[in-house]
């Protein structure tokens, strides 16, 4: 193949030359791929830079390993750090903390030589382990590992029952009573001879609750922690040092000298509101209205606000809710409003569309919205329930209802208000297998009998039975209502939304934290710290058994007998008449539950025995009013038992107070 045909030569001499064929196989170019062999290119100068890095890193290796071999003091040197075990404070490994850099590595990556000892507070460890640092293992309670020191860590010794190496020489069999304890498989008792821990000569560590609490010192009189980076701004605030609860505040810059600032990002703890974070945004030339210098401003709630607000977003042209829709009435998720011009402070918004979604709706609805009419720029918007009374078109959108069928299943109903003549548009639902749904239009004409209106449809079913103009008006009439009723609930949902602007406002201005439990005992102690002696002084007052006796001089001056004796009758007269106005009282409904229950005897016994159909009724009464009878006859004499008591007390307390001693004398 490829090859080309020679003529034969002539004559048959031959010569030297030998005899060629009558074809000859074209020779094919080996073919080489220029990527292919960039590719290679490129790997064998990777491979070499990458052999000549290592190559003096091997070298630094060796001089690391002969510069070690020629220190005299390599492996002496002391130093400490600090060992934090897994078990507590969420540690799931033990960790090194370097303690000159504050750097924190696991126990297996360590850089460390050797151990010669750990120790805290309550004993002290030497390692027992001939083993690099990597492999050691830190279960201090291991006695083969580890060696302690002071008796702190000793284990409590079994002690068999039927065991008579633990009875004492020459007992009779009781248990001694030195306590045993064991230092891996040796017995130390009391009386030996141990190390006891030394008394540190450092001082206790304590830091103030209130110092903890401030956790930062203070800058330009604000107690908080500043940190400056490249176009950012890093501030930290305790926790209830400002008014209005922000912890954090993050500020991003446009340029490095950090003076224009485009995003500020605000943390806040313990508010009441549940506002738990706030991010700013500021655009030269985009305001979201006259006065506030934010062109965007989200706010984020924690769960547990009363109105279930999520989040808020506040727009130059909208406005935006996010709800917690499981704690909602409706399962409302998101509402959304859009203006058709920038908002200004003292003039009302001129709407342009609200859009409201829900999930898990009593009526399976998911969507919600409603158009305005446009307004004229160069006049003033009405009032939104104005605007809202009179929209452009409304639209309702539903899930599908498995227990109807597809082509009676509404998905989407539009209230065309603003058109002339005005128009309802239904769409239904998708049925199986079907790429079209059914639809159904009323028209609505005015005529001088009254409204009437036209229905047209489109019907996917070719076989399904058709609406009677009974149904039609029936439908036609429900409609128009579910059109009022969706302006009611459109005015509703505004309604809502301002109250929860309101309340949002009304925060801003009058912020409240949540204190904790030990911030608000401090604010009580400081209270009654603070409480003038001469409160004091009235409370006492307030609650003396004789202050309404007492004539007013008797602060100043004593008591002469005669007032002291009018002070006395006075008291006593006082608790006599409080005494029978209850006993009184006890007595009267005594008498009135008697008497109950002697007229309704009288009536029961005139009545005629045979037609009579209450016994039953009658003995159930009879029986409820002897045992009121019965508890009023108990309170009556209890009531006299208690009143000789307490009178005879208030005659002893009388007898023994300061105030009326001249008539002891």
């Amino acid at each position: 193949a490829g090859g080309r045909r020679r003529r034969g030569g002539g004559g048959g001499g031959g010569g030297d030359d030998e005899k060629k064929e009558g074809y000859e196989v074209k020779q094919r170019p080996v073919l080489d791929s220029n990527f292919v062999m960039t590719q290679d290119k490129l790997v064998r100068l990777d491979e070499e830079m990458v052999r000549k890095e290592l190559t003096p890193a091997d070298n630094d290796g060796n001089n690391e390993e002969d510069a070690a071999a020629e220190d005299p003091l390599n492996g002496l040197r002391i130093h400490c750090w600090v060992l934090v075990r897994a078990g507590k404070r969420e540690m799931a490994e033990d960790i090194f903390v370097e303690a000159s850099t504050g750097n924190t590595c696991p126990t297996d990556e360590s850089p460390y030589l050797g151990i010669e000892a750990v120790f805290n507070h309550k004993n002290y460890w030497v390692d027992m382990q001939q083993c690099p640092v990597k492999k050691m293992r830190f279960a201090l309670d291991d006695f083969q590992s580890w060696e302690f020191v002071f008796m702190e860590s000793t284990v409590a010794a079994p002690k068999a029952q039927n065991d008579e190496d633990t009875k004492p020489e020459g007992g009779d069999g009781q248990q001694a009573d030195s306590t045993v304890a064991m230092q891996g498989t040796e017995e130390i008792r009391e009386s030996d001879h141990v190390l006891d821990l030394p008394p540190s000569w450092v001082e206790r560590l304590f830091i103030d609750r209130a110092l903890f609490l401030q956790r930062y010192a203070k800058e330009n009189d604000e107690v908080k922690k500043t940190k400056d980076y490249r176009k950012s701004r890093v501030e930290l605030f305790a926790e209830n040092s400002l008014k209005h609860g922000m912890v954090q505040r993050i500020t991003v810059f446009s340029d490095l000298a950090r003076t224009n600032a485009v995003e500020v990002q605000e943390v806040f703890a313990n508010r009441k509101d549940k506002l738990r974070k706030r991010v700013r945004y500021y655009k030269p030339g985009t305001q979201i209205q006259i006065g506030q210098p934010e062109s965007l401003i989200q706010e984020y709630f924690d769960p547990g606000r009363p109105d279930a607000l999520m989040e808020l977003v506040e727009m130059p042209d909208g406005r935006e809710f996010t709800f917690y829709h499981m704690a909602t009435l409706d399962g409302m998720v998101k509402r959304i409003e859009t203006f058709t011009r920038n908002r200004a402070p003292t003039k009302n918004f001129a709407m342009h569309k609200v859009i409201e979604t829900f999930e898990g709706h009593e009526q399976r609805l998911n969507y919600r919205s409603i158009t305005f009419e446009p307004i004229d720029p160069n006049t003033d918007a009405p009032q939104v329930k104005l605007q809202i009374e009179h929209p452009r078109k409304m639209t309702h959108k539903f899930d599908r209802n498995p227990e109807v069928e597809a082509d009676k299943d509404l998905r989407k109903r539009t209230f065309f208000t603003g058109l002339r003549p005005p128009k309802i548009h239904l769409v239904f639902h998708y049925g199986q297998d079907r790429i079209t749904a059914a639809t159904r239009t009323y028209t609505t004409e005015k005529t001088i009998n009254g409204d009437n209106f036209i229905m047209s449809e489109y019907v996917v079913d070719p076989f399904a039975k058709p609406m009677k103009f009974t149904e039609q008006r029936d439908e036609y009439i429900k409609l128009i209502g579910e059109e009022k009723a969706a302006i009611s609930d459109f005015r509703d949902a505004d309604r809502e939304a301002q109250k929860i602007l309101e309340t949002r406002e009304n925060d801003e201005k009058h912020p409240q934290l949540v204190k904790s439990l030990y911030v608000q005992l401090q604010d009580k102690k400081q209270f009654e710290a603070n409480k003038p002696k001469e409160e004091d002084a009235d409370a006492a007052l307030k609650y003396d058994y004789l202050a309404s006796y007492l004539p007013k001089r008797s602060k100043k001056t004593a008591l002469t007998k005669q007032e002291a004796q009018a002070v006395k009758d006075a008291c006593l007269k006082a608790l006599k008449e409080r005494l029978i106005d209850r006993a009184h009282i006890i007595e009267t409904r005594l008498e009135e539950e008697q008497a109950a229950l002697t007229k309704r005897q009288l009536g029961y016994h005139r009545q005629d025995k045979e037609k009579s159909s209450d016994d039953d009724e009658y003995e159930k009464y009879v029986h409820e009013a002897q045992f009121k009878i019965q508890i009023l006859k108990q309170r009556r004499d209890r009531h006299e038992e208690i009143a000789k008591q307490k009178f005879k007390e208030m005659i002893e307390r009388l007898q023994s107070d300061p105030r009326l001693s001249i008539l002891n004398q």
